[in-house]
């Protein structure tokens, strides 16, 4: 399976594979962004994402940023918006801008001493506008195509729907029931010193306009390379699982608050495929796998789950046609691990560091002080790369000093990404609750949830000892794509890495076989064993 191009002038641009060719400009750069581009992202100006009435002007939703004051202070700045001559954006005529100096920015900035610009946008088949608040600093004709990209593509037609004036506590069930039924707690937890506060903040923002709760999730990106982990590259057993459980979670949901919640699975595996181990394509053919997956496990009319990755997230609405491949000429990621490349994806990648990376050289920093939480982040993903990579037929000839050189390449790669993949999401689901497959402390933004339950099956390291491990890596939790499913005797199923149980059956202390998964019955793929006599 390959990349779908889904913008004309995108397909123009990466047609010929031109961009894959070009030189790394800046060696000494593990990103492969020269130093003078990674100074600001187009993420780092942003203030604010808001709509609003077209007819008087007062606002439907504002997300913040940065501590700025735009919700307090919203009078004046329509009051101001009406008063400035607005002028056409260069990037599209259908967005209109607003300098406002610094003198009178500082009022809605908290004197952060720079001018700023409100972009609006009315989009197609919507009674709202949208708009945003940047800072003024280093413009160029990316910035205005990503602000365009953000205002034409953030998920905000829900703000149209007027907030209601009543008396429920639908906000409060929902929190409880996602306690009770989700949630991944852990040592220090702060779900209740402020995480259950913030969570509630978050989700009245849906349950004031009696709508349907919808969440993001980015996970599912493709199965490991390591095949001492997995059982295939196809979603199995695993994948169903995860599936079934996020469904039963969204029907659970409606038992306690009627209109219901979704689930937003935001695919990270394009993100990720290149420093992993895996092929463009194959990620391509996964994801389209698990949607075949998830069609024979669905509940017909009951709108659970949706799915879109990061080509999803460029490559689609009117900003696309405007792309202009020489926005991201000067961009070039390392790539380390070998694999093919789709050039779309590439791209993708490439938009989304030039626009959403914000370190700024502070990851080195941070990494060289002993004790610092990046540190501690750091190391877990060189250890987890160093596990996950170890089987790679591309690094069969390279020494051991030059593997844990590269790995280490890789963590620093992938912690960078990893940022700018969540800044992405965040101005692309502004508003929906943010959930994550790792540990987080609950205090939000994100808040971790299991996405196999203990009830269905079991996390374990040893065939013989059933019960469940304390992982003290909390960044990669047991999951689905980094193992597989095993029933034993026919009683109950577990999690487990695939090596453990090939082991097992060479020994002869087990006896089974693998049963493929059957994307046409839904029946995912897993070891079906039983102890030896």
């Amino acid at each position: 399976m390959t990349c779908t191009k889904k913008s004309v002038t995108v397909t123009e641009v990466v047609k010929s594979d031109s961009y894959l060719k070009k030189p790394i400009l800046d060696s000494k750069n593990d990103i492969g962004i020269p130093h003078k581009l990674s100074d600001l992202s187009t993420y780092s100006k942003f203030l604010a994402l808001y709509t609003r009435d077209p007819e008087d002007a007062g606002y439907y939703s504002i997300e913040e940023k940065q501590g700025c004051k735009i919700k307090d202070k919203w009078s004046e700045l329509i009051e101001f918006i009406k008063e400035t001559e607005p002028v056409p954006a260069s990037i599209n005529e259908n967005v209109v801008e607003f300098n406002i100096p610094a003198s009178v920015a500082d009022q809605f900035t908290c004197s952060l001493g720079l001018p700023i610009k409100v972009s609006e946008y009315m989009k197609e088949n919507e009674n709202q506008i949208r708009g945003c608040v940047t800072t003024i600093e280093n413009e160029n004709d990316f910035n205005d195509w990503f602000i365009f990209h953000i205002l034409d593509q953030s998920r905000l037609r829900l703000s149209e729907v007027p907030t209601k004036n009543t008396d429920d506590r639908y906000h409060e069930s929902f929190a409880d029931f996602f306690e009770q039924a989700l949630k991944n707690t852990i040592v220090n937890d702060q779900w209740e010193a402020g995480g259950r506060d913030y969570f509630i903040e978050r989700v009245r923002y849906f349950t004031d306009r009696h709508l349907k709760i919808e969440c993001v999730l980015p996970a599912f990106p493709c199965k490991s390379s390591n095949f001492d982990k997995v059982g295939g590259l196809v979603p199995d057993k695993g994948e169903e699982l995860a599936l079934r459980r996020l469904i039963k979670a969204t029907q659970d949901a409606a038992k306690i608050y009627p209109p219901g919640m979704k689930v937003w699975i935001v695919s990270d595996g394009h993100v990720f495929s290149d420093c992993i181990g895996v092929d463009d394509d194959i990620v391509s053919t996964y994801t389209a796998q698990l949607h075949q997956l998830y069609e024979k496990v669905k509940i017909p009319g009951v709108d659970a789950i949706g799915f879109c990755g990061l080509n999803d997230l460029f490559f689609g609405g009117a900003a696309a046609s405007n792309f202009n491949f020489k926005f991201i000429e000067e961009v070039k990621l390392n790539h380390y691990t070998g694999t093919q490349i789709c050039s779309v994806s590439d791209v993708s990648r490439a938009i989304m560091m030039k626009g959403c990376d914000t370190d700024d050289g502070r990851l080195r920093k941070q990494i060289s002080i002993d004790g610092h939480p990046r540190l501690h982040l750091y190391r877990g993903f060189s250890r987890f790369m160093m596990e996950d990579l170890s089987r790679l037929p591309f690094f069969k000839d390279t020494s051991r000093k030059g593997f844990k050189k590269i790995i280490s390449k890789i963590a620093f790669n992938m912690i960078r990404r990893n940022d700018a993949y969540s800044n992405l999401v965040e101005l692309i689901f502004p508003h929906h609750m943010r959930l994550s497959i790792h540990a987080h402390t609950n205090s939000g933004p994100k808040f971790g949830i299991k996405v196999i339950s203990p009830e269905q099956c079991h996390t374990v390291k040893s065939l013989e000892d059933i019960e469940e491990p304390k992982f003290e890596d909390l960044l990669h939790i047991p999951t689905p794509w980094h193992n597989c499913v095993v029933k034993i005797d026919g009683k109950r199923y577990v999690l487990t890495k695939s090596s453990i149980v090939r082991e097992a059956l060479e020994n002869g202390s087990y006896e089974g076989e693998w049963i493929e998964t059957s994307l046409e019955s839904g029946e995912g793929g897993h070891f079906v064993i039983t102890k030896a006599n």
